[in-house]
């Protein structure tokens, strides 16, 4: 991670600018590395930073004072969080943490903002970006609201199962983040989502074959599942 262009080449609204634009706001760039746990914002915080995540993830995630979490976002490499604050000045709605060690590039606000006045195509694509985030978050909300814990277990089991490798017992999917995450993400506690899960084995509608490891072998069913 020794240039801007390693950050910015899976970023979509900085990955075509010329090289004299990347160059300049590299100046103002800085590179840290977090473990496991490391917080780079606590919520509340102002925003001052365009985080973009060149390797690891990270989470955004609230939490209240039972200490259940809710996770609002996870960060993969490439993709980035603060993004509305280049339009105003913000707070950090949650804390802003690594789940695994990572390496991240942090872009001044006013240098990103800067880039912005001089090159107006970059804002048309970061509008694309944020409207994109808009409309999974209205997903989001809409299936915390409307559906029940095992229909929401349900949809995020047949999100992952699109990208996964069809068998002849089903198709074989590999969950991206651990299963304590799936539970926050979809609004339950790991022992609620732990009962789920047995009651899918014993229908027969999925087989687990290690910690995040998940062969569908009922995909129409998993599907009227999610449908209610």
């Amino acid at each position: 991670m020794d240039e801007l262009p390693s950050c910015a080449a899976g970023v979509p609204f900085l990955r075509d600018l010329p090289p004299e634009a990347l160059a300049q706001l590299g100046r103002s760039m800085r590179h840290r590395h977090v473990e496991r746990g490391d917080l780079l914002a606590l919520a509340g915080d102002p925003v001052e930073y365009l985080v973009v995540v060149a390797r690891g993830r990270l989470k955004s995630a609230r939490s209240v004072v039972s200490g259940r979490e809710q996770v609002v976002r996870t960060l993969r490499p490439g993709e980035f969080h603060g993004e509305l604050a280049l339009f105003a000045p913000t707070h950090h709605e949650g804390d802003l943490a690594a789940l695994e060690p990572s390496d991240v590039c942090l872009l001044g606000r006013e240098a990103v903002q800067d880039l912005i006045r001089q090159h107006p195509d970059v804002a048309i694509r970061l509008v694309e970006s944020l409207a994109r985030r808009l409309t999974q978050a209205e997903r989001v909300i809409a299936d915390l609201g409307l559906l029940d814990v095992s229909q929401r277990l349900a949809v995020e089991l047949l999100r992952v199962a699109a990208n996964g490798q069809s068998g002849a017992d089903g198709i074989r999917i590999r969950l991206p983040v651990p299963w304590i995450e799936v539970a926050a993400r979809i609004g339950t506690t790991p022992e609620s989502l732990s009962r789920r899960l047995k009651r899918l084995t014993a229908d027969g509608i999925i087989r687990q074959e290690g910690p995040r490891i998940v062969v569908v072998r009922d995909l129409d069913r998993l599907r009227q599942l999610a449908e209610g």
